[in-house]
């Protein structure tokens, strides 16, 4: 017996007990959901993909964060154990930090454990749906954007070829009186010399008619 408790105070051997005495004690009163009794390989899950969700998740439910919680949890998920992981000590344990929040968090967490396990790449499923989630969202969002700019695009389009019908007939108008007015000038000088004639002609029937003296 020595051989088995060497390295090990009494004080941690008194911790041990008192947690397996309240784990049976929870367990005689139901407080562990029927999952927990399912095991799970930690070494299948991708902890990279869950130590985010347990970082975010333990914030928001205690409504701050706390770096030390999310470090026990982790550090639990992590450590190496003949008999494995067991999520009825995760709850007692986290329940010193978290209180009744604990069950709840573990429980979430044991059935994405339980999830990412049977995934080839070692996520949960709802992970996965979640990402597809967002995705169509951006898909739909990226849709509606390029409709928006195709519809302002083809109103920018109508808008500049009414004003160009708009403009055309007070092109023409004035081109037409500058052409007007051109032609105008061009006559200016012929009508200056029958003008000019007559007055000389006139003039020399006045100096005819006049008697003489």
């Amino acid at each position: 017996m020595s051989g088995f408790f060497r390295g090990t105070s009494t004080d941690q051997v008194k911790h041990v007990n008192a947690e397996q005495k309240l784990i049976k004690e929870l367990q005689k009163k139901g407080k562990f959901p029927p999952h927990f009794a399912k095991k799970v390989d930690i070494s299948k899950v991708s902890m990279e993909v869950l130590k985010p969700w347990i970082a975010k998740r333990i914030t928001e439910m205690l409504g701050f964060e706390d770096e030390v919680v999310v470090d026990l949890c982790i550090a639990h998920l992590e450590e190496k154990s003949e008999k494995g992981l067991d999520p009825k000590l995760l709850q007692v344990t986290m329940t010193g930090f978290m209180a009744q929040k604990a069950a709840p968090f573990c429980s979430e967490l044991w059935a994405h454990l339980l999830s990412a396990q049977e995934s080839e790449v070692g996520v949960p499923q709802d992970f996965i749906e979640q990402k597809k989630e967002e995705l169509r969202q951006k898909k739909e969002e990226a849709e509606r954007m390029q409709e928006e700019l195709r519809r302002r695009k083809q109103d920018l389009e109508r808008a500049q070829q009414a004003n160009s019908k708009a403009t055309a007939p007070e092109t023409a108008g004035t081109a037409a009186g500058t052409m007007a007015a051109a032609g105008a000038l061009e006559v200016g000088p012929g009508a200056g010399a029958v003008v000019e004639e007559a007055t000389v002609t006139a003039t020399a029937g006045v100096a005819v008619a006049a008697p003489a003296p």
